[in-house]
């Protein structure tokens, strides 16, 4: 049955420790490790056949499996699937484009034939496991240009969790998964599957279901969007009375996330700044921070890429440049 069990002990205060440990044990990535919090715990993981699974504990950071990380994959686990049952925390996956926000009781899917990220707002605890693509759907006709599985959060599908957390505690008590373990290892990749498409059975029209908490999202998002404090998740929950997950739903119906929208606004409004004659005489500088960005480089690198100039040759596109404005 190919049973591989191991435990470890100590967190890894280091994104280097941490780093090191993902690349023996699971996938390697780079991780970004939020200000002084230290990268996290490997509890324990298994191996059964081709399925792996693991109990991680994990602090606040962003790993990345970039381009040059999974190429050194072997070909059997490149064609594999990433699912982060999540007991505790929130944070979001982003993978071809598409950010999707989790929380406590979803399950995250990414596929490794694309680069992808995953963020951890807050500390959690999620079961990590590693399964075939082949017991995942293809590619959608919609989706021609997709090497892998689409990426997918699964709400509140806390049937395949309960699978995990009884095969890890009885392989974990007994050494060698019994004949229970064994039936409920063989489930596991069709239960996994059976939440990826339950997500996926859904009416088409969810993205729109509350078309007015939506708008008041959006309009609290205008309303406080020269704010540079004042604009977060926690905030506009309590304005509109709704739940801070809820806020996160409305944007994980439409492919969105709260922080992204937000900088995009910004990034547009000072762009609509650089151009109108009234804001001439102001230092791009100035104008970064009235749009809510602290730091003038960061603001300068964003703007960048989000529509390929530098502020300053924005207002020179714009017949607005003046020889004292800080360059972008």
């Amino acid at each position: 049955m190919g049973v591989n069990l191991n435990s470890h002990s100590g967190t890894q205060h280091s994104a280097s420790g941490w780093e090191h440990l993902l690349r023996q044990h699971f996938i390697p990535g780079r991780v970004e490790l939020h200000g002084d919090s230290p990268g996290g715990h490997l509890q324990r993981q298994m191996r059964i056949n081709r399925l792996w699974l693991a109990q991680l504990s994990l602090y606040p950071q962003m790993i990345a499996h970039m381009p040059h990380h999974l190429d050194a994959l072997a070909p059997e686990d490149r064609a594999s699937v990433i699912a982060h049952v999540v007991i505790d925390g929130s944070g979001f996956i982003d993978q071809g484009g598409v950010c999707l926000p989790f929380a406590a009781g979803d399950i995250s899917f990414r596929n490794l034939a694309e680069p992808s990220r995953v963020v951890f707002d807050t500390p959690g605890n999620v079961y990590a496991i590693r399964l075939p693509a082949t017991i995942m759907p293809a590619p959608r006709p919609d989706q021609p240009g997709r090497r892998g599985l689409a990426p997918r959060v699964a709400h509140a599908a806390n049937l395949p969790a309960e699978a995990v957390r009884r095969l890890l505690s009885a392989v974990a008590t007994h050494g060698t998964p019994g004949m229970s373990a064994f039936c409920v290892a063989s489930a596991l990749p069709w239960l996994f599957a059976a939440a990826y498409h339950g997500e996926e059975t859904a009416p088409t029209a969810r993205g729109a279901s509350n078309a007015l908490r939506w708008q008041q999202v959006l309009d609290y998002i205008e309303h406080h969007l020269f704010d540079a404090d004042g604009v977060s998740v926690l905030a506009c929950a309590q304005t509109i009375g709704v739940s801070q997950r809820y806020v996160h739903h409305l944007f994980a119906q439409r492919g969105q996330r709260f922080s992204k929208t937000v900088q995009q606004r910004r990034l547009e409004a000072a762009q609509t700044m650089l151009q109108t004659p009234v804001f001439r005489t102001q230092s791009i500088a100035s104008v970064a921070y009235q749009c809510g960005f602290r730091e003038p480089a960061h603001f300068s690198r964003l703007f960048r890429q989000r529509f390929g100039m530098s502020p300053r040759e924005c207002r020179i596109r714009s017949g607005l440049d003046r020889v004292s404005a800080t360059a972008g």
